[in-house]
This record gives structure tokens, sequence and C-alpha cells, in this order.
């Protein structure tokens, strides 16, 4: 874990004191794929990092219906939202896939929040981030066709600056959940998407490989 808190800027620009209490207090956490790792209306206890897999944010409607809200990458963190209000968790958190975490309490938390102007900055930048993330599916949801509405879904998945292709590990049932679509308009949008060139399967029946530049491509002439 401490090769992974290294890599990040802020961390190497806390003070002996702040970065010995971040490894002291921080603590690792492999999860299965589909293991909730926080549910709404419990107490914000984490800053989560995450150093491999995927992690789903998501809301459960009275009807049992699921909404995702967004989705962690390998090397994003996120829970600061909740953090920095003190309340409750407003949404469930779980793995997508199998995935190992970083998980900083609350407490040392706030006291990096109190001491580090990097930290807050990088707190910034990655909240204005994901802002912009929910503005464009929320404009996706209410403008734009379902294979955009999927395309932006399997932005979200990916590792957007990469140029090499990428397995994507999750079911279809699941891009279907997080595009806000059924199944089978999923499956209707990604053979457009397999015409487009932006997506190919690996076999018959295995998971798809994601072409991030034609993707960005895709999305992008698409504004």
């Amino acid at each position: 874990m401490s090769a992974f808190l290294e890599k990040w800027p802020w961390f190497r620009a806390l003070s002996q004191t702040s970065r010995a209490l971040v490894l002291e207090t921080a603590r690792e956490r492999h999860a299965a794929a589909g293991t909730i790792i926080a549910r709404a209306g419990e107490p914000s206890a984490h800053w989560y990092g995450l150093m491999r897999g995927l992690l789903q944010m998501y809301v459960v409607g009275a009807d049992g219906a699921e909404t995702t809200l967004y989705c962690l990458r390998e090397g994003e963190w996120g829970g600061e939202g909740s953090l920095l209000k003190a309340e409750m968790r407003r949404y469930d958190l779980r793995a997508l896939t199998p995935a190992h975490i970083c998980l900083i309490p609350a407490r040392t938390f706030e006291a990096l929040r109190r001491e580090s102007l990097a930290f807050n900055h990088f707190l910034t930048g990655i909240m204005n981030k994901r802002m912009g993330a929910f503005v464009g599916m929320l404009a996706a949801t209410r403008l734009l066709a379902p294979e955009m509405r999927v395309a932006r879904a399997l932005l979200m998945l990916t590792d957007a600056h990469s140029e090499a292709a990428q397995e994507l590990p999750v079911p279809q049932h699941e891009l279907a959940l997080i595009s806000g679509l059924s199944r089978q308009r999923v499956n209707v949008a990604l053979a457009a998407l397999r015409h487009e060139g932006v997506v190919a399967p690996a076999s018959p029946r295995g998971p798809l490989v994601v072409n991030p530049a034609r993707l960005r491509v895709y999305v992008m002439e698409a504004r």
C-alpha cells in the first residue's frame, strides 16, 4: 500500500508526521466482485483509493431498480463528498470486479484536509472531474441516443488516457444498469459501436474489448 500512496503528489507533499499518520491508520481490503463495501444510510467512515478493479456507486429506488451514479476506476479516489459533509452515506458502494482498496479513515482524512494545501487542491480536482462526469451522464440520459449513453458508460469504465485496447471485465447486465438502459437496448447499441470500431468481443461470449482512442473520438464527435 505504501507504494500506491507514494505515487500521489499530495502524499509526497505531506509533512513527515502526516505521512506517518496515513501509513499507520490506512488499511487494505480485498473484495470479490459483488461485495458491498459501504451501504447507504451508514456513517461515512473512509476515503477509498482504488488500487485495482472497479467500484460502483449506485442507489436503489423504492421499486428495487438500481441507478449507477459513478464507477471508480483503478487509480481513482472516492467517498470524499460524504466525508466533507459529515453525513450518512447517500449511496451504496460495491465491487463491480475483484478489487483491492486502500481505506483511509475519516479522522485521518480530516487531519490531512486541515494541514495540507496540496491535499485540498487534489480534492478540488477530483470533485470537479466527477461533477463533469455527472453533468455528462445527465445530459446523455436526457438528450442523447442510446448508443452515446453506452459509449459514455464505457468511457467512465476504461482508462481514457490509454491508447492500448482494454478488456472490460464488466457483465453486460451491469453495463445496462450503468447506462440506464434495458439489456436488449444495450445489445443494439453495442452492435452499432462494433460497426464504428469502438468495441469488439474478445470471443463470442467473452468480455468486450474497448478501443479507447476510437471511443474518445466517437464521444467527442457527437458533442
